[in-house]
């Protein structure tokens, strides 16, 4: 294996991981297949010392260890930042013979992002010369990858803890503040509205551009306040109000909340409903809010002057489907699934519409289907664009 099908490899994997440590295994498991290595480890560099998070051959250097920077030739890798290549350790006096089955030949890498040091990987062999001359310096581009993506794994689980904690937060009050915010936000984006249409009195071009990027920032502002409110709300996992509900009425209501935003873009909403769709029995305003945010999804991706059509139908005996179909870019295939996950990101550059760039809404609606024991799934339409979909028991079936 090559180093660049070494990198591809370690990518695929490091995009599926869910953590940090999940990222260190592939590095260290891969990089040691790649030269041969009998055992290996990748410790980070935190607080002057050197903390070993992943491990080849635990029992070589147990995941949990530290050592100081300097000590040994890994600690010498992370106090230098320079690779370090060993044909027999007992040649080489930076290496400290430590308890455990000897090795003779030591490969080290530092692991740099951005200028950084993040780390060290070390790759061992239980016989002299077993790695081929400058070995180190050929994976340093593997190491400089590796720490890219070990970066980028810390940043996703910070950010996940960052926003379980502002769940946490919004059940004890923080949805109420955000709601508080909206008054002000709305007022400000009224103001600029209005300047912006000159009826406060006619603008020069640069004040024109300047508008228009304020109001930009404004609109996304209200979207991501519109996301934490909805975040909050849902957080509480209140108790569900059940009342029959027609798929008719629902779909109306849905329609109706969009229809300036949609009109703005010169969007046609079109509802369609089949006449052998039968009530539900749920919770009225988080169908609502389902529906709202397929809605919201869909007019953040259709080009202007296109339609978005929501439908009401009978699934199949017993259940009832309320879709939301759009002429969007679609979703990737590999997509359809992961798009519903808390948290999502899309990848880059085969995402037609990237998971991440859909906030908590998907997820949102998830939980709130899934509350009314129902199904909840996306596709692509085979003419263009896609289809957002749910389907509950009806009244009689539930």
């Amino acid at each position: 294996m090559v180093v660049l099908e070494a990198l591809v490899a370690l990518t695929r994997e490091a995009v599926q991981a869910n953590s940090e440590g999940a990222v260190a295994d592939a590095i260290v498991r891969i990089a040691g297949g790649l030269i041969g290595a009998d055992q290996g480890a990748l410790g980070l560099v935190r607080d002057g010392d050197v903390i070993t998070v992943a491990a080849l051959m635990p029992r070589r250097q147990p995941v949990g260890s530290r050592f100081p920077v300097g000590f040994g030739v890994a600690g010498w890798v992370a106090a230098t930042g320079r690779p370090a290549e060993i044909q027999d350790v007992r040649q080489d006096k930076r290496y400290v013979a430590l308890p455990y089955p000897e090795v003779r030949s030591f490969v080290g890498v530092p692991l740099k992002s951005g200028g950084d040091l993040l780390g060290v990987l070390s790759l061992a062999a239980w016989r002299p010369g077993a790695f081929a001359a400058d070995t180190a310096r050929a994976l340093l581009p593997f190491g400089e990858a590796a720490a890219l993506l070990l970066r980028s794994a810390a940043e996703r689980e910070l950010s996940c803890q960052r926003l379980e904690t502002l769940e946490h937060a919004a059940s004890d009050g923080l949805a109420e503040s955000l709601h508080e915010l909206k008054a002000p936000l709305h007022a400000a984006a009224g103001f600029l509205d209005l300047v912006a249409t000159e009826q406060a009195g006619p603008l020069n071009e640069q004040q024109k551009d300047f508008l228009q990027t304020a109001r930009a920032e404004c609109a996304r502002l209200k979207d991501a306040l519109a996301t934490l409110v909805e975040a909050g709300a849902t957080v509480a996992d209140r108790p569900l109000t059940l009342q029959l509900v027609q798929p008719g009425e629902l779909v109306e209501t849905s329609l109706d909340r969009v229809h300036g935003q949609a009109a703005g873009r010169q969007v046609r909403l079109i509802a369609r409903i089949d006449p052998l769709a039968l009530a539900v029995q749920a919770d009225r305003p988080a169908l609502l809010q389902v529906l709202g945010n397929f809605l919201q999804n869909a007019l953040r991706f259709v080009p202007a002057g296109s339609e978005i059509v929501v439908q009401a139908t009978m699934d199949k005996p017993g259940w009832t489907q309320f879709a939301v179909a759009d002429r969007g870019p679609g979703v990737a295939d590999k997509d359809l699934e992961s798009i519903f996950d808390r948290f999502a990101k899309g990848g880059a550059g085969d995402i037609q519409r990237a998971a991440g760039e859909v906030g908590l809404g998907l997820s949102i609606s998830r939980r709130i289907v899934e509350q009314h024991r129902g199904r909840i799934w996306a596709e692509n339409r085979q003419d263009g664009g896609a289809r957002f979909c749910f389907a509950l028991p009806t009244a009689t079936a539930a």
